[in-house]
């Protein structure tokens, strides 16, 4: 069997652990260099070992370094002929990795198995023009609602309003990150009601960003208003949301993850709208009451009509360096990385979310209760692919002054179109 070889090296801001043949990031002559989070080391330290034990033939050693997908593109970008052969990525950076160099695509025997194996979304997230870039392996980045159910029933869930006023009744609180920080949620609101933001990419150059927010709002039903915009059904229902609570401040709170912790703590959270990386302490906190579902719709008070919020998904995968030396391993390798057999470790091991439709359905996967509801919003979420910087600040400039009162009725119709001029700038 080859000798197998592993060195844990920093890569970026993370270091970690002892360090065996300790080099820079990127891989000889006769080894290929994978890089994978923090997290996952262990992980994937062993998936490497049994690969390499099942392939004997695979004739390279492999080194294990430390990076994490979201900072894939920040460390490839630097020098991508440096940078590892085999790396996980966010699929937002999939465009500036490919400018950079950083990508080698699939062959299309592969793009038809991963097709036949994985969640047509996730597969999809890798896919540039014609040609796929990425091994699909995780599919729990995004946004749901979590609750308790002794506060709010299976049926108040499903409309903010009245899990809004469960949690006044009961003196909880429902909490969303929109003040301060909320571009990423808040978006859902608009894109609940028909809105759609479509970017245009030269490798990292922003060639053009084109939004519909002044087109009229879509329903749940699929019905066209005649009056009123996605931008003002979308921020009126912002500015709803945010409003809404009785004069002991019950209700609505603007909050990060620290302020989930502190409410838990408390006792005092009836309802939160956040992601995976918050179950466990959730569910450890609401015992027997620990329920969650996909985010719920709305009922604009603009219209009486209902909207549903359609929150970001996004996806993380495995890339194949396009400078690597080794392309045939390193997809080899890759694929292994990303398949049923290492999505079921990964979920084991980590409760991280897979891609492939197997482990999806498998019974430990169907009893997450945080997967499900996540998977549940997976036919109208919108998958997140990269957005420019512009995006993120005007977006959050916008949700901070609906959450100040700063935009109300006198001055929204102004406020809509500069976040308009904003996001296509």
């Amino acid at each position: 069997m080859k000798k197998q070889l592993f060195a844990l090296l920093a890569c970026g801001t993370i270091a970690a652990g002892a360090t065996i043949g300790l080099t820079g990031c990127g891989a000889g002559d006769n080894s290929i260099t994978v890089w994978a989070p923090l997290t996952q080391q262990t992980l994937v330290k062993k998936l490497v070992n049994d690969f390499l034990a099942e392939n004997e033939d695979f004739g390279l050693e492999v080194k294990v370094d430390v990076c994490g997908e979201d900072n894939a593109y920040a460390q490839v970008s630097v020098d991508p002929q440096a940078s590892a052969d085999i790396y996980g990525f966010a699929n937002d950076q999939l465009m500036n990795l490919k400018g950079c160099g950083g990508l080698s695509f699939l062959s299309d025997v592969m793009v038809e198995k991963i097709k036949s194996t994985d969640d047509a979304l996730a597969v999809e997230a890798g896919r540039i023009g014609d040609k796929y870039y990425g091994y699909p392996y995780a599919a729990d980045n995004g946004y749901f609602m979590y609750y308790d159910s002794s506060v709010i029933n299976e049926t108040q869930a499903q409309n903010i309003g009245d899990v809004i006023a469960a949690c006044k009744k009961a003196r909880k609180y429902f909490i969303m990150q929109l003040e301060t920080d909320g571009a990423w949620y808040f978006g859902s609101f608009f894109y609940g009601a028909g809105g759609k933001y479509d970017t245009e990419w030269d490798g990292d150059e922003l060639l053009s960003a084109n939004c519909n927010f002044d087109e009229f709002a879509v329903d749940v039903n699929g019905v066209a208003s005649t009056t009123y915009t996605i931008g003002e059904i979308g921020a009126q229902a912002g500015y709803d949301v945010t409003h809404d609570k009785n004069g002991a401040g019950f209700g609505f709170l603007h909050g990060n993850d620290s302020v989930i912790e502190q409410q838990l703590s408390a006792g005092t959270l009836g309802a939160v709208i956040t992601g995976t990386w918050n179950a466990a302490k959730i569910q450890s906190s609401l015992g027997e009451n620990y329920a969650a579902t996909a985010c719920p719709q709305y009922t604009s008070s603009l219209d009486g009509r209902t909207y549903r919020m359609a929150p970001f998904i996004g996806y993380k995968m495995y890339a194949v360096n396009g400078y690597t030396k080794h392309v045939s391993q390193s997809h080899r390798l890759a694929q292994y990385l990303a398949s049923e057999t290492a999505q079921q470790q990964r979920f084991d091991s980590l409760q991280i979310g897979p891609s492939n439709l197997k482990v999806q359905q498998s019974d430990a996967v169907k009893a997450n209760v945080a997967l499900q509801a996540l998977f549940s919003q997976k036919d109208y979420a919108v998958v997140q692919g990269p957005l420019p910087d512009t995006y993120w600040s005007v977006l959050k400039t916008f949700s901070g002054d609906i959450c100040t009162g700063a935009i109300n009725s006198e001055n929204l119709k102004a406020k809509l179109a500069e976040l308009i001029e904003g996001l296509e700038a």
